[in-house]
């Protein structure tokens, strides 16, 4: 169990500064939201499933 907690750590570590170093990650959220005025939770739902998607699409390949 131990294994799976490092693994999972690991990973999200890794994603987490994949984001931070992409700003091709995160500017066209931003800037989709500023020109079509979005709603914070509008913003952060769909770029939540966009993350998922991104991450699913790399977990298949």
């Amino acid at each position: 169990m131990q294994e799976v907690i490092v693994i999972a750590g690991t990973a999200a570590l890794i994603g987490f500064t994949h984001t931070l170093l992409g700003p091709d990650h995160y500017l066209p959220f931003i800037v989709l939201s500023k020109a079509r005025k979005w709603s914070y939770v509008k913003t952060a739902l769909i770029t939540f499933i966009s993350g998922l998607g991104h991450v699913l699409s790399s977990v298949v390949l």
